[in-house]
């Protein structure tokens, strides 16, 4: 189905605070009353699910703003990646595109107007893979004056994509692992994948050895070896209340700069270019953002030549 907007899915489960900030800074979008809002809520796995839980049961009952409300309640637990899998394979059925989050994400009032206007300006673009609300904690260069940057990294913190996109990927575990196993044997392109941001190095190794989908990991390689870019905003359309140890990143970051991010607070009458050249400027300052320690990097490589040896083996 063509439609002007994109849907929103939301996965959740518990995290009720969350989930209320999330979907509230959305209702106040410009566009929420002619959006379609999916919520995709899990089933408890632990007794200590349950208060929160129902508290979003009792949350969404009166929830109003948008276009239509639609709850995908599960009767057993899916588990993270099973929600959002099952949920965004669902949609896909009825539409082009869909808008993703998690609901640690808060948004500007912009958020609905950017990615829609991304969605439709890219459609065609075979080169482009997803539309990212969120930007990162870094200072564009002073002489960049476009509204959004490419880069070949994904963010999973808010992001837009077409249906002929994500149809392209296969989400078996084996199967990412083989792609992934394959990979990491030619050393040349894992020098030039950390060239970009080396702490997508790691990431890699893990879904090898550990056989365990990261989705934002596999997204990050997928489109490495497919020559996909994403598209980000300069100004973030997105902040992230997910580094306090509750959801799946265990972290909890004290003074977490992302916390400290600024949403764009401008109007929404701003030209989104078909054309975006990939810029080095800005390259650059995401690999020093993304740079893991000298030792840290040393031990992932040892780690890699022990598991193309099969000394390291899972």
């Amino acid at each position: 189905m063509i439609k002007e907007y994109a849907p929103v899915l939301i996965i959740t489960l518990n995290r009720f605070e969350k989930l209320k900030l999330c979907v509230e800074s959305l209702r106040d979008n410009h566009l929420a009353k002619q959006t379609d809002l999916f919520i995709a809520l899990d089933y408890p796995s632990k007794p200590e699910h349950f208060p929160g839980y129902e508290k979003i049961v009792d949350f969404l009952e009166g929830l109003n703003g948008f276009n239509s409300i639609n709850i995908i309640k599960r009767s057993e637990n899916f588990g993270i990646v099973k929600n959002y899998l099952t949920a965004k394979n669902e949609l896909f059925e009825k539409y082009d595109a869909v808008i993703f989050s998690e609901d640690d994400n808060e948004f500007s009032t912009d958020f609905l107007n950017f990615m829609n206007k991304c969605l439709r300006q890219y459609k065609d673009d075979r080169t482009i893979f997803s539309i990212s609300g969120y930007n990162y904690p870094v200072i564009m260069p002073s002489n960049y004056n476009l509204q959004v940057y490419k880069w070949v990294g994904h963010s999973a913190w808010g992001f837009g994509i077409w249906k002929d996109r994500w149809e392209n990927i296969s989400w078996d575990e084996q199967k990412i692992a083989s792609v992934t196993k394959k990979f990491l044997k030619q050393y040349s392109r894992v020098y030039d994948y950390i060239r970009i941001a080396n702490h997508y190095f790691s990431s890699a190794l893990t879904i090898a050895i550990d056989r365990k989908i990261n989705g934002d990991g596999f997204i990050n390689l997928y489109q490495f070896e497919n020559n996909y870019h994403s598209i980000f905003p300069v100004e973030s359309r997105v902040k992230n209340h997910g580094h306090d140890g509750t959801g799946r990143s265990e972290a909890n970051i004290v003074d977490s700069p992302y916390l400290q991010q600024s949403l764009y607070s401008g109007d929404s009458n701003y030209e989104i270019p078909l054309i975006v050249p990939e810029d080095k400027q800005i390259n650059k300052i995401l690999k020093k953002h993304f740079q893991v320690p000298l030792i840290n990097l040393i031990r992932s490589s040892i780690k890699l030549v022990m598991f193309n040896l099969g000394i390291i083996f899972k």
